[in-house]
């Protein structure tokens, strides 16, 4: 066990379902930040024990989601040396028990603190991206439901997975059908099952889509935004996210993603639409 920086009683454990409602009402201080752990404990119950509570005399200080892609919660708030000491629980847990770790994607802070303590116990990250601005946008009543764009059916997953697959190589540098091609198949079909994913098809292309890793009651958080090539520049990413904020509006939501800082195109892009920056996010990647 880690030796403590700051005395008094600490607890770390595995989210039951006694603490399901503080662990919300912790996240919700910030449920734009927050949006992916949120969704997580909501939907996922039987993933329990991969979600983690950490407190400090009875309050809870951090909440992280310990599965291969690592996912921490906090709160600006509370103070840092509070913080630092939970996280150097979580990296306990994390080194005691040989968890995996294929990437941590946090705000910017807190993934500095964890890597500086798992640092001596893992390979350099893979990829690295230091700094992936977070962004918002609230409703706005002009933006159109989905009309272009739809939902993608399992008649899709053919053509889904290969324009996926490269938005992810042309994102991260990897092509995840050279590492698991069967499990990334089956995740993206997860996606689609849930209504997840949403795509424009032109001449029986996809030629542009986007994915949702995460629903709340809040807000709904976008990934994998990306056009085909040859359909570039012709304003049809613009106007499926357009129809995917206007869909989620209509439902009381609040739409967020994160982006790589190097990328001004989707960042122009973005605040064009009307999205405000909230926070800023660093990943790690092996």
């Amino acid at each position: 066990m880690a030796t403590l920086p700051v005395e008094g009683r600490w607890s770390v454990r595995a989210l039951s379902e006694d603490d399901v409602r503080h662990a919300l009402e912790f996240l919700r201080r910030d449920p734009l930040i927050n949006v992916y752990l949120i969704s997580r404990i909501m939907e996922e119950r039987s993933l329990a024990t991969q979600i983690v509570l950490v407190r400090f005399n009875g309050a809870i200080v951090l909440v992280a989601s310990l599965a291969t892609n690592m996912v921490l919660g906090g709160d600006p708030s509370i103070s840092q040396e509070l913080t630092d000491t939970a996280i150097m629980l979580i990296s306990d847990r994390i080194i005691s028990r040989s968890l995996s770790v294929r990437a941590i994607i946090s705000p910017r802070h807190l993934v500095e603190a964890l890597f500086e303590q798992l640092r001596p116990r893992l390979d350099p990250p893979t990829v690295v991206r230091l700094s992936q601005p977070v962004y918002a946008i609230k409703r706005r009543l002009d933006y159109p439901d989905l009309t272009e764009s739809r939902f993608s059916t399992m008649r899709d997953l053919d053509k889904l997975v290969p324009a996926c697959a490269a938005m992810h190589k042309e994102e991260v540098g990897i092509d995840p059908m050279d590492r698991d091609p069967v499990g990334y198949r089956e995740r993206i079909r997860e996606l689609v099952e849930k209504k997840r994913s949403v795509i424009r098809v032109v001449d029986g292309r996809i030629a542009t889509k986007c994915e949702f890793s995460a629903i709340t009651g809040d807000a709904a958080q976008l990934m994998g935004v990306w056009t085909d090539p040859r359909y570039r520049r012709r304003g049809l990413s613009r106007a499926l996210l357009a129809e995917v904020c206007g869909h989620f509006f209509r439902r009381g939501k609040s739409v967020t993603l994160f982006v790589n800082d190097f990328n001004k195109p989707a960042i122009a892009l973005y605040e064009s639409l009307g999205f405000q920056r909230i926070g800023e996010n660093r990943a790690l990647i092996w």
